[in-house]
């Protein structure tokens, strides 16, 4: 049986993600109702029923809160540098963590609503969607860093493989979104691999094309 003390982490952990959530739903509920321009960092900590001190532990700007599920893909990528370090194949390493992230998706389908609310705010807010491409070039910097470290490939090859498996997330979220906004309930992982065979066939026609 596990002492208290060694208890506490869990639940310090759980507390942690508690009040992260707390400020991202109420981040997300003011700017569907005001935008983001008439939102300020005030305004959610008193949703939240918090300080804006406890905000900025949390968010370094009041367009970061939407974006709660982050340090989940973060870990994903966290986990595939680990792999590649480790002598994994860079892009199957990469692959293998997104598999395990649309999965997961799919099996959360309490989450699904959240993910197309805040879908919609990054498509109608230009500032939240320059928030989430930024997002989305560091955590292929970091891959491509990890892979230049771990091989003597060439740079730009390995960021153009790397960048291309993110494309295909994202374009598969977008089917996805696409879908669900219509009533149609195809599971993620079944769009990323059409997508993946859609690039594989782009890949065989270019090169017959050299």
């Amino acid at each position: 049986m596990s002492s208290p003390a060694a208890a506490q982490p869990g639940l310090r952990e759980r507390r942690r993600r508690e009040t992260y959530l707390e400020f991202s739903n109420a981040a997300m509920d003011l700017f569907e109702q005001h935008g983001v321009h008439g939102t300020t960092v005030d305004d959610i900590a008193r949703r939240a029923g918090a300080s804006p001190r406890t905000f900025f532990r949390y968010f370094a700007t009041k367009e970061e809160a939407i974006f709660a599920s982050a340090d989940e893909s973060e870990e994903f990528v966290r986990v595939a540098i680990a792999a590649i370090h480790g002598g994994e194949d860079t892009f199957r390493a990469i692959e293998a963590q997104w598999m395990l992230m649309l999965d997961d998706f799919d099996d959360r389908r309490d989450e699904h609503t959240r993910f197309l609310r805040i879908r919609r705010l990054i498509i109608g807010e230009p500032t939240l969607l320059a928030v989430a491409l930024r997002r989305e070039a560091e955590q292929i910097d970091q891959l491509t860093e990890a892979a230049a470290q771990a091989t003597d490939a060439d740079p730009l090859t390995l960021r153009a493989g790397i960048a291309t498996l993110a494309l295909a997330i994202r374009l598969t979220f977008d089917e996805w979104s696409r879908c669900a906004e219509l009533g149609l309930n195809t599971p993620a992982r079944t769009i990323y691999d059409e997508v993946r065979a859609g690039i594989a066939d782009l890949t065989r026609r270019l090169g017959a094309d050299r």
